[in-house]
């Protein structure tokens, strides 16, 4: 077996732990918290909106390591971090405490174990069927979104949110660490491989979207290594249209998954359902994109990433459109589970555009630098639900202002197109019969 992927099983792991752990597990932590602490939601929500400001400021300076210094040593130093942040939550007495943790330790640790170490792995291992190997590594994070809500609900129901927290650091460090140590490589060369597995480095350009009507393999080629040999800085990159274009229609699809997800759990308590019955929609929401990371991701492989991006945030639509007009419990499970499957192709296909869009020797550096850009926007999503529902004491308008925010998601993509390598690379596969000749899609 090709040993890329072991990378994407180590991959699929540490986002697992480093996504469902806090993410998927916060909104199950936070009607406890709200009680305990006597806080708001607009407080409650502020805890995780702080986790990702940490985590993207933190993006550049991650991307250049990642890029130039051992994977391993970083994630290693995320996976420690996480789980003393786990521990000194497991102490908090007060929801500013909880939200500094989040802030300064827990965000850090998700940060470096997280995303962008594990998708830059991934894009560095596979070029033809990075779409592919992408969409089973981050099924982590969906599968984590399936078990954590339930496991963790009844965790605190057997032990307390506090023990729980305990448990959480003590799997991050028997877990996670063994397999970074021992499993990881930063590049198939390291181990003399070559992407995908092949027995030569591939004649054949990265799969993308930076395509054109008329070239041939030798351009294709040519243009490709246009691709990875460009040394980026920000001052590169942010005067090119692509950059921007994919920074801008991530962070608006982010800025809504956050705020729906977090708030899932609350919305199907104040519908009436037990704390448990309700960490099982987040749990269907996640299940399904399990489904979405798969096929969205597979489907980025054979055509214009765009167009999967595209009927990712239709079905994201449709789920938050059903959740703006009806509260009643099949009508949300509908919702959560068209929702998921739309949501669960976001995270695969912006690696792949960016993998596209800017090689994989650049992969980190261009992901890191997005991460800051993407701030405002992103983080935006979770007080604004939580300020609305204060006000008003319903989700309906916050939800209907997403529908117009994943709206300007899918126009920003018209921009996607342009790229600064003069010669546009054609979408081609090898054919079954000759891995020499070229099958255009």
């Amino acid at each position: 077996m090709y040993f890329g992927w072991k990378i994407v099983g180590v991959a699929f792991v540490t986002l697992f732990v480093s996504i469902g752990f806090i993410f998927y597990s916060y909104g199950v932590f936070m009607p406890i918290l709200e009680t305990e602490f006597g806080s708001s939601r607009l407080a409650g929500s502020m805890g995780l909106a702080l986790m990702m400001l940490s985590m993207g400021l933190s993006g550049p300076y991650l991307g250049k390591a990642v890029d130039d210094t051992s994977i391993r040593k970083v994630m290693i130093t995320g996976i420690l971090l996480m789980a003393f942040g786990f521990i000194l939550a497991s102490r908090t007495t007060s929801m500013w405490q909880f939200q500094t943790i989040t802030f300064f330790i827990l965000g850090l640790g998700a940060a470096f174990s997280g995303l962008i170490p594990s998708q830059t792995l991934v894009a560095n291992w596979f070029i033809r069927r990075r779409g592919m190997a992408l969409g089973i590594a981050t099924m982590g994070v969906s599968t984590a979104g399936i078990l954590m809500p339930l496991i963790s609900t009844r965790l605190i129901e057997s032990i307390g949110w506090r023990y729980t927290f305990i448990v959480y650091a003590l799997i991050a460090i028997a877990v996670l660490v063994p397999l970074t140590y021992f499993l990881l490589a930063n590049r198939p060369e390291e181990k003399g491989l070559y992407p995908d597995g092949e027995s030569k480095p591939s004649s054949l350009p990265p799969i993308g979207l930076i395509a054109s009507t008329e070239t041939n393999q030798t351009d294709a080629q040519r243009a490709s290594d246009a691709i990875n040999k460009q040394s980026w800085t920000f001052d590169l990159a942010r005067r090119n249209v692509n950059f921007w274009a994919i920074a801008f229609s991530m962070a608006l699809n982010l800025h809504c998954i956050g705020a729906v997800l977090m708030h899932m759990i609350w919305m199907g308590i104040d519908g009436g359902l037990s704390p448990f019955d309700a960490a099982i929609l987040l749990s269907i929401s996640a299940g399904v994109g399990v489904v979405g990371k798969v096929i969205f991701g597979a489907m980025a492989d054979r055509v214009d990433t765009r167009i999967a991006v595209w009927l990712a945030i239709t079905f994201q639509i449709l789920g938050v459109s059903i959740l703006s007009r009806s509260p009643e419990h099949t009508n949300m499970l509908l919702a959560v589970a068209s929702f998921g499957f739309g949501m669960g192709g976001i995270v695969p296909l912006w690696g792949s555009l960016i993998g596209e869009a800017f090689g994989r020797e650049n992969f980190a550096t261009i992901m890191g630098m997005m991460s800051p850009c993407m701030l405002p926007i992103r983080i935006a999503g979770l007080p604004i639900a939580g300020y609305i529902f204060d006000r008003t004491g319903s989700y309906t308008l916050a939800f209907q202002i997403f529908i117009g925010v994943y709206a300007c998601a899918a126009v920003a993509l018209l921009f996607v197109h342009k790229s600064d390598v003069d010669q546009r690379i054609k979408r081609t596969l090898p054919t079954k019969r000759d891995m020499g000749t070229v099958k255009e899609f």
